[in-house]
């Protein structure tokens, strides 16, 4: 899904992954429609509080996803190696994937914490949106 100049979120690669994009239209990309705030009504308060929450997982994943890069280089350092150290490059390979589990685990956080933003009925347009974008 490319990235258009309103903000938007995805449903996509994973369950957990959330993209929370707010620039000028205030607007949520789903899969296939634009939901803009209006159509959701968001105050002026809500769509404060999302941009400020996109900014703090943009800033951690950009972090996270570095951590969880340098494993991996690690590995194939090792893997390259005339004498492969098997413990380490298992222990390399534990490291990389309980980042990535943290990462999917603060996500999922964050995500809560979006929907803790909306009312309960905007919860529920969410959700009616979402159903009819699987439809398609």
């Amino acid at each position: 899904m490319s990235r258009n100049t309103t903000n938007h979120f995805k449903q996509g690669e994973s369950a957990y992954k959330v993209d929370i994009v707010n620039k000028a239209g205030y607007s949520f990309k789903t899969r296939s429609d634009d939901l803009k705030s209006e159509d959701l009504g968001l105050s002026d308060d809500q769509i404060a509080k999302i941009k400020a929450l996109k900014l703090d997982v943009k800033k951690e994943l950009i972090q996270q996803n570095a951590d969880i890069d340098i494993p991996g280089i690690d590995i194939k350092a090792e893997m390259y190696a005339d004498t492969i150290d098997v413990d380490a490059i298992n222990k390399l390979i534990s490291k990389k994937y309980d980042l990535k589990k943290a990462k999917a685990q603060y996500l999922v956080t964050k995500y809560a914490q979006l929907k803790n933003i909306l009312t309960a009925e905007q919860k529920d347009k969410l959700k009616d949106i979402w159903k009819q974008c699987k439809k398609k």
